[in-house]
């Protein structure tokens, strides 16, 4: 999967977090079978998304918590094997 500039999936004056936003736009390429793998770093997710850092880190800390992704420090986050 090419990972094309993804700042339109996002609503900045909507209501709901960015975080949420990016969390959920991932959940479902990841349930979709269209994110495999490892995901680009959050420095790379953060450009790529139009966003702070800290912003992607919250969507992967979520994406952790719910089991959809590993992150094992010095390697990446990675989808998890489902």
């Amino acid at each position: 999967m090419a990972w094309e500039d993804r700042s339109g999936r996002i609503d900045h004056d909507s209501g709901e977090l960015l975080w949420q936003q990016i969390a959920d736009d991932l959940r479902t390429d990841i349930e979709s079978g269209k994110l495999r793998g490892k995901l680009p770093s959050e420095l790379e997710l953060a450009e790529i998304y139009g966003v702070a850092r800290v912003t992607i880190r919250s969507a992967i800390g979520h994406l952790r918590e719910h089991a959809l992704v590993t992150v094992t420090t010095g390697r990446g986050t990675f989808v998890a094997k489902r």
